[in-house]
């Protein structure tokens, strides 16, 4: 309502407090009346502030745990969070892999084949050599 990325709209709380006061039949000078050395509408103005702002990080707490759940939802039933990885066809890897452990072809060509950086054709690589080790 009031917060946009942790602003809020001073004026606008101002306003609506002295359209409340009016509406009440009060005299909107009241919120002028010092209180504590400072004008009551300042001192209502910051307590409005303060709630507003613990509300908002109240609510983005409870919109991280609902996403914490959703996600362990998700990974309980087995569904894949994230990017897709590029490494969609086995056999096209393992093929330019075979290729390139016999030195036909560079760690670049077989990157550039599978359309991804040679660092992640290495990870890749060490991942299939550890999983034939297993």
């Amino acid at each position: 309502m009031f917060s946009d990325h942790n602003h809020i709209d001073r004026e606008k709380i101002d306003r609506m407090l002295r359209a409340r006061a009016e509406a009440l039949g009060l005299d909107p000078t009241a919120l002028e009346t010092e209180v504590g050395g400072a004008p009551l509408r300042e001192l209502l103005c910051a307590l409005i502030e303060d709630t507003l702002r613990e509300a908002d990080a109240e609510s983005r707490e409870t919109l991280r745990q609902r996403q914490q759940a959703g996600r362990e939802a998700a990974a309980r039933a087995g569904v894949v969070l994230g990017r897709p990885s590029k490494l969609r066809s086995e056999k096209r890897f393992a093929k330019l892999r075979d290729l390139y452990e016999r030195r036909e072809i560079t760690a670049e060509e077989a990157a550039q084949r599978l359309h991804v950086s040679v660092s992640t054709f290495y990870r890749w690589l060490r991942e299939a050599r550890a999983a034939d080790r297993e």
